[in-house]
């Protein structure tokens, strides 16, 4: 079985970027090959502690910092400090072209994701989303918020 849902955390700041319409990339300091096409579930991190909704991912950019930040200045809702900051010593940036978002009608909560799937994880960074999760996320309805 192919693996094509990740579910991914995200501070609330940079979480309102992307569902409001001003963040169209998403930055990683690692991240999957090949995740062009994948349906990302975002995981609001604390104090929300929700899976409020997600995107599709049209492109992942994989290069040099200073490459990447030519590509993705327009579109990442960052300063070129915080850009910096954030990858800071390392060779190798992602980011992620961001399409299709949308959120839950009803946000889930981390108490709900944990009765509704005992084995609910909230990834560090990033992971791939469990196939019982796949199918129950994709089932709840959702509000286009953009393309």
């Amino acid at each position: 079985m192919s693996v094509d849902s990740l579910v991914l955390s995200l501070r609330p700041a940079f979480a309102d970027l992307i569902f409001d319409g001003s963040k169209r990339a998403e930055l990683r300091r690692r991240f999957v090959e090949g995740a062009e096409d994948f349906d990302v579930f975002v995981y609001v991190t604390s104090p929300v502690r929700e899976l409020r909704g997600g995107f599709r991912v049209e492109r992942v950019w994989k290069g040099a910092p200073a490459d990447l930040w030519q590509k993705v200045k327009d579109i990442a809702g960052v300063a070129k400090g915080e850009f910096d900051a954030y990858y800071r010593g390392k060779d190798v940036a992602y980011a992620l072209k961001i399409t299709d978002v949308w959120q839950f009608e009803s946000p889930r909560n981390l108490a709900a994701l944990r009765a509704q799937f005992g084995d609910f994880v909230v990834p560090q960074s990033w992971r791939y989303a469990k196939g019982g999760e796949v199918g129950w996320l994709q089932q709840q309805p959702k509000v286009s918020v953009r393309r």
